[in-house]
């Protein structure tokens, strides 16, 4: 029985570590969607730090990088600019909805589910950035 958890929990392991790896793919059209849909959400994480009154050093760090490859795929996706920019908008709304209710809901459940949400929301960015 003990081999057979192992056998599960590897395989879940990297699954669950493959997954985001998968999703970047070798289209510039993709990556350039990833990127700045990251970079919208990376953007709402540093403005929600800055107004809570935190430091905001990773999160400024993350934004630049997502900035940056973005800035990189940008030119040979074929997108064109606004289409990028509504990525990022819609991204960014998103990510600072789920964090406002994260931090200023009433309800302690719904806060709990909004900051889950939001953490979920960012993994697969953090997955695409090598610590």
């Amino acid at each position: 029985m003990g081999a057979l958890k192992t056998i599960i929990a590897t395989f879940g392991l990297w699954t669950a570590l493959a997954a985001p790896l998968a999703a970047l793919t070798d289209v510039p059209r993709e990556r350039a969607k990833v990127f700045a849909a990251c970079l919208g959400r990376a953007s709402a994480e540093m403005e929600h730090r800055w107004l809570m009154g935190g430091g905001a050093d990773a999160e400024q760090d993350r934004r630049a990088l997502f900035e940056l490859l973005l800035d990189t795929v940008a030119p040979r996706s074929g997108l064109p600019g606004p289409e990028i920019l509504d990525i990022r908008i819609r991204a960014k709304f998103a990510q600072a909805h789920l964090l406002q209710i994260a931090t200023f809901h009433t309800d302690p459940d719904r806060k709990r589910r909004a900051g889950a949400a939001a953490r979920m929301a960012m993994r697969p960015c953090t997955a695409l950035i090598l610590s």
